[in-house]
């Protein structure tokens, strides 16, 4: 069974980076989610931090201010999540040790990469811890303020509150997806490397979206210190 699962894994490792090298626009586009898209997750964490309260025309509404103290919240803790995540894959590292493909196989290999265990993916690992915490703790406070929405009218609560954290949501999974997809396409990991990756970094915001919720005073005090200092 396990020697299935290893030959249907490399089987579909081929299939995705046989797609490599035929394309220039491609390879380029994978080159880029592969090894530079990782950085776009803190441009997207700061459009859904938002202006700083003291920069807003008009002071929020109680909906939108739960959805922005609760964003920003989330956020405070998706940097403990990515350390989690990266130590289950060092406590992985030292019970499986797989090499990348480039080393046992003839790939298309687009980008330079140290020879080191392929298994599992880091960059696929804090891609989904990021979006981990992001669907376990955001969808709630969005569903309330929209049945708030509907409960009061149009007036009480902007359709863009609810839909901009909704979208940012949308792209963070599109994005830790394409990250994965695009580290087996320029042949520097297998598929099972992205599943175990994505588990890790969801397991890990799991466990840290509790702990979030058992220290949610300490939260609210550091949000108080960033909005004193006029970066909330």
């Amino acid at each position: 069974m396990f020697a299935l699962l290893l030959q249907l894994n490399y089987r579909l490792f081929e299939k995705i980076n046989a797609l490599a090298g035929h394309w220039v626009w491609l390879d380029d586009t994978m080159i880029f989610c592969a090894d530079l898209l990782i950085f776009v997750w803190p441009l997207l964490l700061l459009l859904l931090w938002g202006r700083p309260n003291s920069w807003r025309k008009r002071p929020l509404r109680a909906g939108e201010e739960a959805i922005v103290q609760k964003s920003r919240a989330t956020i405070l803790w998706i940097a403990p999540a990515c350390l989690l995540a990266y130590l289950f894959n060092l406590g992985v590292e030292q019970f499986v040790f797989e090499p990348r493909p480039f080393v046992a196989h003839h790939v298309h290999l687009l980008i330079t990469h140290v020879a080191d265990a392929s298994f599992p993916s880091d960059h696929t690992a804090w891609s989904f811890a990021v979006v981990g915490m992001l669907l376990f703790s955001l969808p709630p406070v969005l569903l309330a303020a929209w049945q708030q929405r509907i409960a009061e009218g149009k007036s009480s609560l902007r359709t863009a509150a609810i839909l901009l954290p909704l979208v940012l949501m949308g792209l963070a999974v599109i994005m830790a997806c394409c990250i994965g997809v695009a580290r087996v396409f320029v042949g520097v990991h297998y598929p099972d490397d992205i599943i175990g990756g994505a588990l890790s970094g969801l397991l890990a915001a799991w466990i840290v979206t509790l702990l979030q919720h058992r220290l949610s005073g300490l939260t609210e005090v550091v949000l108080h210190f960033i909005q004193r200092i006029h970066l909330a």
